[in-house]
């Protein structure tokens, strides 16, 4: 057992204690032990114990029913959330995801028993120390992923671990054990069953994930090919160059999902994007940003403001981004830092900066709807191509002369 003590935060610790003075076993389990044993900051803080739904609830003012049916609660103290569930043995799975009933038992070892990988099936409890009966902590120092028992089963329970596993291992930079490899990619095609949400969120996290040398194995298990073929296809075909990339683009998702689907066009990427239930800005941004990866962007001021003005401030940033990854020959130094001038210098690329509202012309005898935002554009026009005409007096002027012309003042 190792001598490694685990700083638990005072409120995780409050409620340990207080199940522990009411006659019943509790731990810290899973994540936040692994990545305790690993030296990274836990996200959450969850804890297993012998206690019944009901008796935890009991003991503590604030709680509420996060999946009372699987035997979790919430206990809030101090405006956070902790996960206190019930020892468990799950039934059968039918949805390949959730256990269509569980029974309660005292028995902590049951309990982890139905957890995925053994890194994960680790108790902690500050006076007891570990309680690792699958020996997660040896896989943790030899830096494998081991499925709890049999690893088949725990995918067939749950297909989502599949994913899970490839993430977990570029996340981390661990191995497969052989047995929970050959049973994972024995089952791909059960990830067909899991939720397009959940899928994106696992996929997501893996692009963001710091040991790339590992993210093949989700192509090369055949995991990928069941969720997307073409994009399966498309990464195997070009598996280095893209891994390079991705290792050279800062850690943003939506930056790094352009790269992994760069060689799709707009309406490709749009298509799978919807499949997957993406968010619309994520989804507009992503195509937008393809369109215009292949072209160079310009290196002359007024064609830059033009774009400018019809992607954004921030498009723009993202497009010199990824042309200095995927385009390196593009001319992209030479425009970020026109780029840089355009904006120093206080230039207008939007109706937002423009020195006449609409407000402003309808003082002076433009019409509601489309011709005022036809008005509003031309002017705009005028400083994307000439910054310095971007006074109110200049504009009303100009205004005023094009009313005239339409017979509209």
């Amino acid at each position: 057992m190792r001598k490694l003590k685990i700083t638990i935060p005072a409120d995780a610790a409050l409620i340990l204690d207080t199940l522990n003075k009411n006659g019943h076993e509790a731990y810290i389990v899973g994540g936040c032990v692994r990545d305790s044993i690993l030296g990274r900051i836990p996200q959450d803080w969850d804890i297993t114990t012998s206690a019944l739904p009901e008796e935890t609830k009991a003991l503590f003012d604030r709680t509420f029913d996060t999946g009372i049916q699987h035997g979790t609660i919430t206990v809030v103290l101090h405006k956070e959330n902790y996960e206190v569930t019930t020892y468990r043995v799950d039934g059968k799975y039918a949805d390949c995801r959730h256990p269509d009933a569980v029974s309660f038992t005292k028995n902590l070892t049951e309990d982890l028993l139905r957890r995925d990988f053994t890194m994960n099936a680790i108790a902690y409890h500050p006076a007891e120390g570990f309680r690792d009966p699958f020996h997660g902590q040896e896989d943790i120092a030899a830096k494998t992923i081991r499925g709890v028992g049999d690893p088949a089963l725990r995918f067939q329970e749950d297909a989502l671990r599949m994913l899970r596993c490839v993430r977990f291992a570029a996340q981390l930079g661990f191995a497969i054990e052989p047995e929970t490899w050959a049973a994972l990619c024995a089952n791909t095609a059960l990830i067909q069953k899991i939720s397009v949400e959940r899928i994106r969120e696992e996929l997501e996290k893996l692009w963001l994930s710091p040991f790339q040398e590992k993210m093949p194995l989700l192509w090369e298990s055949g995991l990928l090919a069941q969720i997307d073929p073409t994009l399966s296809a498309r990464l195997i075909a070009h598996s280095q160059r893209i891994l390079d990339e991705l290792s050279a683009c800062p850690k943003n998702a939506l930056l790094r999902w352009c790269i992994v689907l760069q060689d799709y066009t707009p309406a490709e990427a749009k298509a799978f994007l919807k499949g997957l239930k993406f968010d619309n800005h994520t989804l507009r941004r992503v195509c937008l940003l393809l369109e215009y990866l292949p072209k160079d962007v310009p290196t002359e001021a007024y064609p830059l403001r033009k774009l400018v003005s019809i992607i954004g401030e921030e498009a723009t940033e993202q497009l010199l981004l990824l042309q200095s990854i995927l385009r390196p020959a593009s001319p992209h130094r030479e425009s970020k830092a026109l780029f840089a001038k355009i904006l120093a210098d206080g230039n207008c690329l939007t109706l937002k900066t423009l020195e006449v509202s609409g407000k402003d012309l309808m003082e002076i005898g433009a019409p509601r709807g489309k011709e005022l935002g036809s008005l509003l554009g031309t002017l705009l026009e005028m400083v994307l191509q000439e910054p310095e005409k971007n006074t109110k007096e200049i504009l009303t002027e100009q205004a005023r002369s094009l009313l005239k012309e339409k017979n509209l003042q």
